[in-house]
C-alpha cells in the first residue's frame, strides 16, 4: 500500500487527532470579488495560490518579518518526494515507475553523497513518493512514530504556514506542522561550540541588509531526516536559511544544507522559496501528532499491509 492510500486510511482512523485540522483546511471559503476569507475567525484557512497572482503589495518595513506566513499548497510548500529543489524522483511526478530502488541513480537533479552519506541514506527506508519508497509498513521513518520531525525537515517536508514574532533579542518561529517551534537568538550570541543535540538545534540570526535575514543553525540531532525522501545528516550538520522580504505581502525562503559528512557539497533544500502574508487575526489551525493514534493506525492499517511472508 503507498503513503498517500494508508494515509487516507489513517485520516479515517485517527480522526479526533486531526478533525479540527482537517475541517480547516478542507472548508469552503467565501470569496467577494477579488477576495477569498476563511469562514471563521478560528482555524483560518489560508488563500490558495491563484488568489495572490498579481496583487498588488506596499514596500516592505525595514528589518521587519513579523506576522503569519503561509506557503501556499501549489508553490510546493508540500514536497512529499522529497525537498523542492531535490526531490528524489526520475521524473516529473506522474511520469515514470518510482519506488524500490537502493539509491538515488538516475534522479532528475541528484546530490553527491559521500560514501558516508550514502551508506547512511540506504538505511533510511521513506514510504513517500519517490524512487526508494518502500511499503508504509516497512517504512522506518521517525516521523510515523511521532517523533520529533526535526529541523530543518519542519521545512523540507509540510511547510505549511509559520508565524514569526520578532522580539528585542529573539525571533520566535512558530510552524503549524506538528506545533514546532525555534527560538533564534539575535543578540549577537556564537552557536555554541559543543552543544548537546538538539531536535531544531541552536539558532543565531542577523540582518546583512534592511530586508535579508540570515539564520545559521547547528546542533542538529542526527536521528532526524532532512527530508521525506530519507536524505540523512550527520551530528555536524550546518543550515543555513535566508529570509528576504521582497515587499510587505511577500518573503522567499531560501534554505542551504552544509554537511561535509553526508554531502560532498553544500546544496539547496529551497531557493526562494515565496511565502505569503495573512491577514491580522490569522488563527493556524492545530496540527499535533498524537502517538495514541499513531498506534491505532499502525495497530489497524501498518500491520495490515504487510505481506505474510514480511510479518515473520
Amino acid at each position: 500500500m503507498s503513503k498517500r492510500l494508508a494515509t487516507l486510511v489513517f485520516i479515517m482512523i485517527a480522526g479526533s487527532a486531526f478533525s479540527a485540522v482537517l475541517r480547516a483546511q478542507t472548508a469552503p471559503s467565501k470569496t467577494t470579488g477579488e477576495e477569498t476569507k476563511p469562514d471563521d475567525k478560528w482555524n483560518s484557512v489560508p488563500p490558495i495560490k491563484p488568489w495572490y497572482a498579481g496583487k498588488k503589495s506596499a514596500p516592505a518595513p525595514r528589518r521587519d518579518l513579523s506576522g503569519v506566513w503561509d506557503a501556499a499548497e501549489l508553490d510546493g510548500g508540500r514536497q512529499p518526494s522529497g525537498a523542492l529543489e531535490h526531490p528524489a524522483l526520475l521524473a516529473p511526478r506522474g511520469q515514470g515507475v518510482e519506488g524500490g530502488r537502493p539509491d538515488e541513480t538516475g534522479i532528475m537533479r541528484p546530490l553527491h553523497y559521500t560514501p558516508e552519506g550514502l551508506e547512511a541514506l540506504k538505511a533510511n527506508k521513506p514510504s513517500g513518493p519517490s524512487v526508494r519508497q518502500v511499503p508504509a509498513a516497512l517504512a522506518n521513518d521517525p516521523v510515523d512514530q511521532c517523533d520529533p520531525i526535526g529541523f530543518p525537515r519542519m521545512e523540507l517536508y509540510e511547510l505549511r504556514t509559520v508565524e514569526l514574532v520578532q522580539t528585542t533579542n529573539q525571533v520566535i518561529y512558530l510552524n503549524q506542522f506538528y506545533g514546532n517551534y525555534r527560538v533564534i537568538w539575535t543578540d549577537g550570541r556564537e552557536l555554541p561550540k559543543d552543544p548537546e543535540p538538539r531536535w531544531n538545534g541552536y539558532s543565531v540570526g542577523k540582518w546583512v541588509d534592511d530586508y535579508t535575514f540570515v539564520v545559521e543553525t547547528s546542533g542538529l540531532n542526527p536521528r532526524s531526516w532532512v527530508d521525506h525522501a530519507g536524505r540523512p545528516h550527520s551530528e555536524d550538520l550546518h543550515v543555513e536559511e535566508t529570509f528576504h522580504r521582497v515587499n510587505h505581502d511577500n518573503l522567499e525562503l531560501t534554505v542551504k544544507i552544509i554537511d561535509p559528512k553526508m554531502y560532498a557539497e553544500p546544496w539547496l533544500g529551497l531557493s526562494k522559496f515565496p511565502l505569503h502574508l495573512q491577514p491580522a487575526g490569522f488563527d493556524m489551525a492545530e496540527l499535533i501528532c498524537s502517538p495514541v493514534d499513531m498506534a491505532e493506525y499502525n495497530k489497524q492499517v501498518g500491520n495490515a499491509v504487510l505481506a505474510p511472508s514480511d510479518k515473520k
